[in-house]
């Protein structure tokens, strides 16, 4: 049954996927800056073990450069899941308010038909009670006849 709240739970429902699909993003792109930490550590470890088998190898320069990496990526990480809270607080609000609109339609649906189920009670009470007045007045022309 259509209800006047059908196109509103469709908005909701499209804002409530277009939600789900950014924070989709979010976690990949979060998924993403912990593999390149993950690379980042490894290499680092890897360079340590080099050097350190090696006096004249300087490696100074690259350990700064990738301390500078994981400090972005630490950066990076930060505001994606500043980003992520948002969408996550986002997605809560449209779900209740998708929620709120349901129970709205499921109210207008269930007035509808219990209107309907009371149009039809009375409509069977109609044609008992002149089924009854019709068979009470036979019964009674047939006594004075």
């Amino acid at each position: 049954m259509k209800t006047p709240y059908d196109s509103a739970m469709r908005i909701q429902q499209r804002e409530i996927d277009d939600v789900r699909v950014a924070i989709n993003v979010q976690v990949n792109q979060l998924v993403q800056v912990e593999n390149s930490r993950a690379a980042v550590d490894a290499a680092m470890e890897r360079e340590a073990a080099v050097a350190a088998g090696d006096v004249l190898f300087s490696s100074h320069a690259y350990v700064a450069r990738m301390c500078a990496e994981k400090a972005r990526l630490a950066r990076d990480q930060a505001m994606i899941d500043a980003r992520l809270a948002g969408l996550r607080t986002k997605a809560v609000a449209a779900y209740s308010s998708f929620k709120a609109i349901e129970t709205a339609a499921d109210g207008f649906r269930q007035t509808a038909e219990r209107a309907t189920a009371n149009a039809e009670q009375a409509h069977i009470d109609d044609f008992a009670a002149t089924a009854f007045v019709q068979a009470k007045q036979a019964s009674r022309r047939s006594l004075t006849s």
